[in-house]
């Protein structure tokens, strides 16, 4: 039987970022070449190459993270900013996107807590073509999208050194990006505590998943300025992380909730075929701004 560290399925891989990252820390990440041997009677067969790519992958995570040791930090104890995190915890998936969006991306929503108890929540951002545990038709395409994906995408595109939109300040557009985390895809007359596969654009969660991201802004909110209540889904936020994923791996072949495959799928049938027609966006806590293209960042 495989050990658990070395059993496992990658969801979400990133080979340019891991390698971004791991010329950045000094890590040479070039092996050479890996010698195999087939064997198909009555003749051998004699191969190069690259062996099994889900244990080249899990080789590769291990090594970057031991270069980088305590720059990855592997709880929110400390005081922001931080620079790399990883942890073990529920991953949930679903598409981002702008209402004029002109290519496929991720969003992964990891929610935890510090020492403290006080609630953090873990917002990536990535491309769709890195992707492997879910497919773009397992989401429905419908419900709110934020007019804030812009300043989410030039977040994302200048690392957190730039802000050029009406979202001027760290605090409320780390808000603007946990809104799309838990709103995005939300519809008039639809209860969504809780029930996150009623909401469009949602792909699944794995429960037990190991997620490691580059970390572009991390915020601690003033308790005096906001005021979540009656949002359910922001009621206690505190504390909000925004970066890209290198990676997400699952440790479980039992832990993977694909939306449209398990049992919420004729959920998400019924709900297509009922749904009405008016549309409505959830309230918002700033003024809403007019959509514009958005890329998917790499």
């Amino acid at each position: 039987m495989a050990r658990r560290d070395t059993a496992g399925r990658y969801l979400y891989w990133s080979d340019r970022r891991v390698r971004a990252v791991a010329e950045e820390v000094g890590l040479s990440l070039e092996r050479g070449w890996r010698w195999n041997f087939t064997v198909n009677l009555p003749m051998t067969q004699f191969q190069i190459g690259e062996g099994n790519r889900a244990q080249s992958r899990l080789r590769t995570a291990q090594r970057l993270l031991r270069k980088l040791g305590p720059l990855a930090a592997t709880s929110f104890d400390g005081p922001p900013p931080l620079s790399y995190v990883h942890g073990i915890g529920h991953v949930e998936f679903a598409e981002f996107v702008g209402t004029y969006a002109t290519n496929k991306a991720v969003l992964c929503h990891i929610r935890t807590r510090c020492r403290e108890g006080r609630r953090v929540d873990v917002v990536l951002f990535g491309s769709m073509e890195h992707v492997e545990g879910f497919r773009p038709a397992d989401a429905l395409d419908e419900g709110w999208v934020s007019s804030a994906a812009p300043a989410i995408e030039e977040l994302l595109r200048s690392r957190g050194t730039e802000n050029t939109w009406q979202w001027d300040d760290d605090q409320s557009r780390a808000v603007e990006a946990l809104k799309i985390a838990v709103q995005q895809g939300q519809r008039p007359y639809q209860e969504h505590e809780g029930r996150p596969w009623t909401r469009g654009y949602t792909l699944g969660h794995d429960r037990q998943a190991h997620w490691c991201a580059e970390i572009y802004a991390d915020v601690v909110l003033d308790d005096a300025r906001w005021n979540f209540d009656g949002w359910f889904d922001l009621a206690d936020a505190h504390r909000i992380v925004i970066g890209a994923p290198l990676w997400v791996r699952a440790l479980r072949p039992d832990t993977l909730v694909r939306y449209q495959g398990r049992n919420a799928g004729w959920l998400r049938r019924l709900r297509r075929h009922r749904m009405p027609s008016v549309e409505q966006s959830p309230p918002t806590l700033t003024a809403p701004r007019s959509p514009q293209r958005v890329r998917a960042p790499e």
